[in-house]
């Protein structure tokens, strides 16, 4: 079976770093023209790009770990699946008009896949 969940996530997640680099970029260089540390707490618009891009981060990890077990063939843990649904969903309560929906594709493949995983093993 082909691996593309975690490559994916792992392009959703250069998406996501590239948009907030180029989009967020004069509120970036304020932070780090100020050093960095502590730079963040109540004020909004670098909390939003802190956030943007550290979400990308989690996404590029995320995405090389999940396409690391699709390629070793362990396939994906269940809590794995079960716990980025539930991610997934708030974030889309919170924020349905987003680019969460692109989060949609890798995570119906991860059920598919442990499913297909299921039954390929009890065959």
């Amino acid at each position: 079976m082909r691996a593309w969940i975690g490559k994916t996530l792992f392009g959703v997640g250069v998406i996501h770093s590239v948009f907030g680099f180029v989009f967020m970029r004069s509120t970036l260089a304020v932070l780090w023209s100020e050093g960095l540390f502590n730079t963040v707490n109540g004020q909004p618009r670098r909390e939003a790009a802190f956030w943007f891009l550290y979400t990308g981060f989690l996404l590029l990890i995320l995405g090389a770990l999940i396409d690391r077990l699709e390629r070793s063939g362990f396939g994906i843990p269940p809590f794995l699946a079960w716990s980025f649904l539930v991610l997934t969903v708030i974030g889309g309560v919170v924020m349905p008009i987003s680019g969460l929906w692109l989060l949609v594709p890798p995570l119906v493949g991860m059920f598919v896949r442990a499913r297909v995983f299921k039954n390929a093993g009890s065959a």
